[in-house]
């Protein structure tokens, strides 16, 4: 805004001498024209010389007037363009910089991305070996109780064979011997088969 304004009094300073040293000549040579001229054909010299002293005194009227204000403008002119290249220059040093802010923040969080994925990829791989171990021991814990219930029942199952065994083979025993032996042998032979029972027990 201040630039503007410097611009608008300059423009003011070099456009008004000049208005009126037009203004100044068109009125003399409107009353040069009124005044006449010489005879037809003929060069007034005097005419011609009061035009070239006019001309002169013009031209070093607008050389004192114009000299300074238009030096003055094209210097402000040339301070305002060299602001503006400075300010572009520190604006486009300022866009470089961001540019490589950027770009090393974008290097970051890619290398830190990589970083996550690589904890991320690590902390499953050593989840899976826990499962996998924790999946193995649950494994051989069933398979050892099994075989601890499969030993119980076969256990089992022998001692109850085996008191079944035992029934039946004195009640056989029983039934031959009251058959066939005296009440004496058959007291003396079921003694005997028990105690081999028990011992077999």
């Amino acid at each position: 805004m201040e630039a503007r304004f410097r611009g608008m009094k300059m423009k003011c300073k070099i456009w008004a001498p000049l208005l009126g040293i037009v203004l100044f000549f068109a009125f003399l040579g409107n009353a040069w024209a009124s005044g006449g001229g010489g005879a037809a054909g003929h060069l007034n010299w005097t005419d011609f010389a009061y035009r070239t002293i006019a001309f002169v005194i013009l031209v070093a009227i607008l050389t004192k007037l114009l000299r300074k204000p238009i030096a003055g403008f094209l210097n402000s002119r040339r301070e305002e363009i060299q602001r503006m290249l400075e300010e572009l220059e520190a604006k486009t040093t300022e866009a470089q910089k961001k540019s490589l802010d950027i770009q090393a923040r974008i290097a970051s969080a890619e290398e830190e991305s990589r970083k996550i994925i690589d904890e991320l990829i690590a902390e499953g791989e050593a989840e899976r070996k826990k499962i996998i171990e924790a999946a193995h021991r649950q494994a051989d814990y069933i398979k050892q109780q099994a075989r601890i219930a499969i030993q119980q029942e076969v256990q089992a199952a022998r001692d109850s064979l085996k008191d079944e065994v035992a029934d039946l083979s004195v009640s056989a025993a029983e039934e031959v011997l009251r058959n066939k032996m005296l009440a004496e042998d058959q007291e003396r032979l079921i003694r005997e088969f028990n105690t081999m029972v028990v011992e077999a027990k």
